[in-house]
């Protein structure tokens, strides 16, 4: 997979980190992959990156940075027709690298959306990627792995009133597969209502609440996605994929400095910012893969839109599966997987 995208993006970032790689894709749009040895850790469609689709969503994988909202009336992936779509801005126009050192690395790109009012917004895609030292947590738990930072930042680059135009960072991490994977959380209080259902489907029969966390049994025959509120203290949200011997573990912090708005895939009829959720989890079902999701809050002044900025981390461990449900239970104090 690593010959494949090199022969698709010869002009990759490679940060080298932990027991593996960091590769940040400008011809795939800021993509962010990683790998362990030879194993591609994300989801990652070759076929698809090798011919793109010249008019249809070529959902390639790896960590994507997206504007949001996806549906209600500030929609970015439904124009005034109404038809769901991902705009090329998003789609298929590259980044480019603006700066690269040993274990840091930007890309950017400008590039114009407009959103499902009819408003045309120039924007500031830029993403920073900070390899992570995880190496302590590696040799404790015998396995391995690496860690990453990326900090995403959206910025306009005119003047527009939040009564027209809002946006939020929103991080998509992709693997692969879906059944049989746990995905998880842990939240600052009682896990039982830090969950928000309000996107499609119903994915109650699949969610188990055990004190301060959360499980979630990905697979089965339907799409689902959850979000986390920020108002429940979220601390983590991961995936346990016992098969491929893979841990992912991802953090943002709930921020006060900012309004978090709804994300949601639907119509939002109680408004944008009807949900503040700073993460997510898409189960991806028959597509074969899963999504763990961070999402910022939007910033503005007086009316006027100034942009959102995303932190988040992400851990990725390799192991047995003794090994990696002792991680979970004695360092991410997680004992329901």
């Amino acid at each position: 997979m690593l010959r494949q995208t090199h022969e698709k993006d010869g002009n990759l970032s490679k940060l080298d980190c932990g027991d593996g790689a960091i590769w940040i894709s400008n011809k795939l749009n800021g993509r962010i992959f990683c790998s362990l040895g030879h194993e591609m850790v994300h989801q990652f469609r070759a076929d698809l990156a090798a011919n793109p689709d010249p008019k249809e969503f070529n959902n390639i994988g790896g960590n994507s940075l997206w504007p949001t909202p996806e549906g209600g009336a500030f929609a970015y992936n439904y124009l005034p027709e109404g038809k769901w779509l991902v705009q090329d801005a998003i789609n298929r126009q590259p980044t480019v690298t603006v700066t690269q050192e040993s274990g840091f690395a930007v890309i950017a790109k400008d590039m114009e959306l407009m959103n499902r009012k009819g408003c045309r917004i120039a924007m500031n895609f830029k993403r920073s990627v900070f390899c992570g030292d995880i190496r302590d947590l590696l040799s404790k738990y015998h396995s391995r792995g690496l860690a990453y930072r990326t900090e995403d930042v959206l910025t306009p680059l005119a003047e527009y009133q939040t009564t027209d135009v809002v946006v939020a960072a929103w991080s998509l991490e992709q693997l692969p597969g879906s059944n049989g994977i746990i995905a998880f959380g842990r939240v600052g209080g009682n896990a039982k209502e830090c969950v928000n259902d309000d996107f499609y489907g119903n994915p109650h029969s699949r969610l188990s609440y055990h004190g301060n966390g959360f499980r979630f049994e990905l697979g089965g025959p339907e799409r689902l996605q959850i979000g986390i509120r920020t108002a429940a203290r979220p601390e983590l949200i991961g995936s346990f994929d016992a098969r491929r011997g893979i841990l992912v573990i991802r953090t943002t912090p709930p921020r006060n400095d900012g309004q978090y708005i709804n994300i949601a895939d639907n119509d939002q009829p109680d408004g944008v910012y009807s949900a503040a959720d700073c993460f997510s989890i898409f189960n991806g079902a028959e597509l074969g893969f899963h999504e763990l999701e961070t999402i910022a809050p939007m910033n503005s002044e007086n009316g006027i839109l100034t942009g959102s900025r995303l932190e988040s981390q992400t851990m990725i461990f390799k192991g047995t599966e003794e090994t990696l449900r002792l991680c979970l239970r004695d360092h991410f104090k997680i004992d329901f997987i």
